[in-house]
């Protein structure tokens, strides 16, 4: 899958943020970024509807590959990506829409988006298929963004 050139990071939902850190710390050496809170983010499911995530998000500092743990609050909008399975790859891409359309038509679903499907799905869409892993598509474009995140001590 040509896509998967991308891969820039593992995600994994946990239920304890502090806790996942200190034990990944403790048996691994990491050190991660400082925590951010979305609360609220807004994304959208396959059907169109907005909800609403509500997650604390800390990355690895360590790459290439850096892992990224979220904790989603029950009853939020990652409910559906925690239904899949608690992780996911994401991946660079010039266009979340190109990418998007193409997995689309190659029978892969749309979980949660960033923006409406009518607006390219916004900076990040998630798509998965049976058998395969869940699939993170973000845009490039936040790269910057996400590079400051990563340097910055916690």
């Amino acid at each position: 899958m040509e896509i998967l050139a991308g891969i820039f990071h593992h995600g994994v939902i946990v239920d304890d943020l502090e806790a996942a850190m200190a034990h990944f710390s403790a048996t691994m050496g990491c050190t991660w970024t400082p925590v951010r809170s979305f609360d609220p983010m807004p994304v959208w499911n396959a059907a169109g509807q907005q909800l609403d995530a509500k997650l604390r998000v800390v990355y690895l500092h360590q790459g290439p590959l850096r892992m990224e743990l979220i904790e989603s609050a029950p009853g939020s909008a990652y409910d559906a990506m925690r239904a899949l399975g608690p992780s996911h790859l994401g991946v660079w891409v010039d266009s979340v829409a190109d990418s998007a359309a193409a997995m689309l038509a190659d029978g892969w679903e749309i979980v949660l988006g960033g923006a409406p499907a009518d607006q390219g799905h916004g900076a990040i869409a998630y798509l998965s298929r049976p058998g395969s892993p869940v699939i993170e598509l973000v845009a490039r474009a936040i790269a910057p963004m996400m590079e400051e995140w990563w340097a910055a001590i916690a």
